[in-house]
């Protein structure tokens, strides 16, 4: 046994020198070198972007909208280039129809806002009749408060049968008391029904001009200046019938320096029939 022992230890000796087992080397294999694996870059981090302030935002639109109707002002004015509508602001603006409903005989009056008070401006809006018989769709405007029976004046026209007219008025307690301009009939006026007529009014001290789907009707004074300054509404008449005035795209420009007060008015709650 010790033989056979000695002889299996003389032959593991000989077969390591050799090289012989296999699956075992007598060289040292040098492992190799680990792979660098680089680290991940940096990736920078986008500051998140401030949410618009919804104050700031409308701030923003009015502003724009502003400075759009300021470009447009001079070609819409023509001729008039005296009036001074640099040196003012956008006082009011609202886009979506305002319907005045009648069912004659009926008179309604729509009050924009009292907060909104102008003696210089320009006022535009787009005004579309709709009628089964005579029909008077119009503004208020330098009012007293009291839009029934208040000191104010009125712009109305009427859609007569072949003859559309219209005027510049003043009227006290419910009651027409003159007239800056009488009745006038003009051929800019678009009397179908259903149709559309843009309407541009200028009020500056004791002048008035007046502009009908961008013709200019004229210019024309009250130098009694019954009324300087006051509200605004949108009124409409019919005797008998039915009927609905309906006004949209509508802006006031103030001609004045604005005050301390909001710059432009837009809210639709401030809208109330009367």
């Amino acid at each position: 046994m010790k033989r056979y022992l000695y002889f299996a230890l003389c032959t593991l000796i000989l077969l390591i020198a050799c090289g012989t087992i296999p699956g075992f080397s007598s060289t040292a294999t040098i492992p190799p070198e680990p792979t660098f694996t680089p680290l991940p870059s940096a990736t920078s981090t986008r500051v998140p972007t401030a949410t618009p302030n919804a104050t700031a935002t409308a701030e923003a639109m009015a502003t724009q909208a502003a400075d759009d109707m300021a470009d447009n002002l001079g070609k819409l004015l023509g001729e008039d280039t005296d009036i001074p509508y640099e040196n003012g602001y956008l006082m009011w603006k609202y886009d979506d129809p305002i319907d005045i409903k009648l069912t004659g005989p009926d008179s309604r009056v729509m009050e924009l806002d009292n907060r909104l008070k102008a003696g210089d401006f320009i006022l535009k809006t787009d005004v579309t009749w709709k009628a089964t018989g005579i029909i008077i769709c119009g503004l208020v405007f330098r009012s007293e408060e009291d839009l029934v029976q208040g000191a104010q004046y009125q712009f109305v026209f009427l859609r007569l049968s072949g003859l559309p007219a219209w005027s510049i008025e003043f009227h006290e307690f419910g009651q027409f008391r003159n007239s800056p301009t009488k009745v006038k009939y003009s051929s800019a006026l678009l009397q179908g029904n259903d149709a559309t007529n843009q309407v541009v009014l200028v009020a500056r001290g004791g002048e008035f001009t007046l502009y009908i789907n961008r013709v200019r009707q004229g210019r024309y004074f009250d130098t009694s200046e019954q009324r300087k300054d006051g509200i605004f509404a949108f009124l409409g008449l019919q005797e008998s019938g039915k009927g609905t005035c309906t006004y949209e795209n509508s802006w006031i420009w103030s001609l004045e320096p604005p005050g301390n007060g909001p710059s432009t008015w837009t809210n639709d709650a401030l809208l109330k029939m009367i």
